[in-house]
């Protein structure tokens, strides 16, 4: 792929993984995402026939992004169990997580991003499984079933139910994380 293009196929992920992680999918229109990226519809077509095919380069792009992030997590892992696990989670949060609601469903998901976000699981297992000696992670929970659970709770809402709860978000990834934690 010549750079220029590589460049504007850039921008149309960097711009759909935006408003992805800030808006409800109610208000994410392939247009929009084109406008932000600076490019008219049909380059934003020309690299992704459809809606799926965009979605599934957003996927493979932040699994990349979150891997790096929970190499970090995973490394030092025991000098401080809970601040890191909790500092990984708010940087799923802050960057969008919600991006990968349509990658954990396998239907209609590309084969590529299948096993993207499989390797990426297999990841997480190794973070659960460092958590749960120190009661972060009850045992027997699932990198699908916390991905999933962090993924509807981080959701970006309406404008109007944003701004009448701003702090709902962050009040659900506690109540998340506490859920999640072994009781005694």
């Amino acid at each position: 792929m010549r750079a220029d293009a590589r460049a504007k196929r850039d921008q149309i992920i960097a711009a759909a993984l935006a408003q992805i992680g800030t808006r409800p999918n109610s208000e994410i229109t392939l247009e929009g995402i084109a406008a932000d990226a600076g490019v008219g519809i049909a380059t934003l077509y020309r690299h992704f026939p459809t809606r799926a095919t965009l979605y599934d380069a957003c996927a493979i792009v932040f699994l990349d992004h979150i891997e790096t992030l929970l190499d970090g997590t995973l490394d030092g892992f025991d000098a401080d169990p809970a601040g890191r696990f909790e500092a990984f989670v708010w940087t799923l949060v802050e960057h969008g997580v919600g991006v990968l609601a349509a990658a954990l469903a396998a239907d209609g998901t590309a084969e590529a991003v299948v096993e993207r976000r499989d390797a990426f699981m297999d990841k997480v297992q190794l973070l659960i499984d460092a958590a749960a000696p120190h009661g972060i992670i009850a045992p027997g929970q699932s990198p699908m079933q916390l991905a999933t659970e962090l993924i509807v709770a981080t959701r970006p809402l309406a404008a109007p139910l944003a701004a009448k709860f701003p702090d709902v978000r962050d009040r659900l990834v506690r109540h998340l994380m506490a859920g999640w934690r072994a009781t005694a």
